[in-house]
Order: C-alpha cells, then sequence, then structure tokens
C-alpha cells in the first residue's frame, strides 16, 4: 500500500501529462503498433518529430506512468496508456456525432409500429418507436459504435452494451471504473434517468466510487438467470438473441408488479408463447423465486 501512495499523483497532474499534441500522438502509434512495442527511433520516425531532444523530452514525460520501457530498450504502453488511447478511439471525449431513427428490429408494444435508433453524443443512444414514440431504451454509447455500423447491427451492438454494462454492475462491478456497486429498488427514479420508461419502480444500480449510476427495468435482472433462460427457450424464446426492447418482461411495465413496498417485492411475469412464469424480486433486486 505505501509504495502504491508514493507513487499516486493527482487526477489534474495526470491529466496534465498527456496534455500534448506530441505526447497523444507517441501513446497512439505505441497503441497501434503491430509489435505493441517499438525502439526511440522507429517511435520518433512515426510520430513524425525531427528534433529528438524535444522528442526524448516529451517521451520522459510519459515513462513510468503512461509509457513503460522494455527489456530490450524499447518502449510499450501501460495499462493506463491504453486506458487513454482507448478514450480517444471511442470519441466520447472529442467527437459530436449524431444518428436519426435508425430502423432497427422489433415493433412497439402500444401502437405495433416499428422502432428505430437514435444517437447523440451527450445523450447517449435511444430506441423509440417512430410513430407514438414511447421509448424502450436509453444507454450511454460511444461515438465508436457508430462506426461501420448501421440498421440492425447498430442496434445489435447497442443492445450488447448495454447487456454487458447492466450485467457487470449486477455482479456488484461497476462498469465504468471496478468499484463496488449497489443495488436496490426504487420508485422516485426521474422519468429522464430510466432506461426504459413506465414500469413502476426500476432496480437502481450505484457505484460508491464514481458517478456511474443506472435505473433499470426489474425484467433486465433476469436476462442471465438460469432458469429464465431455460424456460424461455423451452418456449422458443432464446433469450440471448432477442433484442432487450423484443423482450416483453423487460420492456413491458405491465409485466412488473408491486406484491409489497416495505421491504420491497416484486413480481415480473415473464410470458413466452403461451407459457407463463413469474420471476420474484427482493429489495436487493434479487431473484428469490421463479415459479
Amino acid at each position: 500500500m505505501s509504495d502504491r501512495e508514493r507513487s499516486d499523483i493527482s487526477p489534474e497532474d495526470a491529466f496534465g501529462l498527456v496534455g500534448h499534441g506530441l505526447r497523444i500522438a507517441i501513446l497512439r502509434e505505441l497503441g497501434g503498433a503491430d509489435e505493441r512495442r517499438l525502439s526511440f527511433s522507429t517511435l520518433r520516425e512515426r510520430v513524425g518529430e525531427r528534433d529528438s531532444g524535444k522528442f526524448n523530452y516529451h517521451l520522459s514525460k510519459l515513462e513510468g506512468r503512461f509509457v513503460a520501457k522494455t527489456d530490450s530498450g524499447g518502449y510499450a504502453l501501460t495499462y493506463p496508456g491504453y486506458r487513454v488511447v482507448d478514450a480517444v478511439h471511442d470519441g466520447a471525449f472529442h467527437q459530436q456525432a449524431g444518428v436519426d431513427r435508425e430502423p432497427v428490429s422489433g415493433s412497439c408494444l402500444d401502437c405495433g409500429a416499428d422502432l428505430a435508433f437514435s444517437y447523440e453524443t451527450i445523450a447517449g443512444g435511444r430506441v423509440a418507436c417512430v410513430d407514438c414514440e414511447h421509448r424502450y431504451l436509453r444507454h450511454p454509447f460511444d461515438p465508436g459504435g457508430l462506426v461501420d455500423r448501421e440498421g440492425a447491427e447498430l442496434g445489435r451492438a447497442f443492445d450488447r452494451v448495454a447487456r454487458a454494462n447492466w450485467r457487470q454492475a449486477g455482479a456488484d462491478v461497476c462498469p465504468v471504473c471496478s468499484g463496488r456497486v449497489d443495488a436496490w429498488v426504487r420508485a422516485d427514479a426521474p422519468e429522464k434517468a430510466v432506461a426504459v420508461r413506465g414500469h413502476p419502480t426500476t432496480v437502481g444500480f450505484d457505484c460508491g466510487q464514481c458517478n456511474y449510476h443506472a435505473n433499470v427495468p426489474p425484467g433486465a435482472v433476469l436476462l442471465d438467470h438460469p432458469e429464465v433462460q431455460g424456460f424461455c427457450a423451452d418456449n422458443g424464446v432464446d433469450v440471448r438473441a432477442r433484442r432487450l426492447w423484443e423482450l416483453p418482461f423487460v420492456v413491458d411495465p405491465d409485466a412488473v408488479s408491486v406484491r409489497q413496498d416495505d421491504p420491497w417485492e416484486l413480481a415480473v411475469t415473464v410470458a413466452p408463447g403461451d407459457a407463463e412464469r413469474v420471476a420474484v424480486l427482493d429489495e436487493t433486486g434479487t431473484v428469490t423465486a421463479f415459479d
């Protein structure tokens, strides 16, 4: 612990270390190199810096935290270095992208119209009905996810990002910082802050370390439940293959009922085909029964 504390620097100083165009170029070249490590001369050549002294100065500022010197004398990214490069590639910090009503699979439970994906960098992604505008999913999504995707493929990527985040948060690991995550049933989540509209309650995820939080429909905690997956598969529905907005037990408010509120006990109806069973959730969003 003492060694780690001695090596800590402030967030302001850490961001300051990469706040230069040449340093970002160094990190990007190392991150994009097929061999994952480059010699001093090769790295300088690839970033296009003729002044060896200037290049060495800026490389030295990165070394030890974002860049490591290898046993062979070359240079490679450290884990924090990769995180910086990843932040550049995902585009969230510097790109302003937009997508308007890209068609996705599924239809509106209310009016039967088609669904579409829309996106703004600041607001994130959303799937909603093209006619009545009922929102079936809202979730953060990086601009990098828009590259070389459209239509159903874009919808699939958006679906997978939301699932992966919810799964990790539900397992008490923050999808942003890997910190601890609290989960609880709540009925007071602001409408703009919920992933799916209209539910009487949500399951709230809240990281105790960073700003990550989410308010997901109660049915979301059933997505990876083995009994739910098996029951749906036996009745012709592959939960893993369907998009979130194609699963009524996730997006349909009528699938959720409140049995009691002190402590919370929720019932979520899972009804693939003509079959039907009910999952019971406690105040932490944990499945206690599947009858």
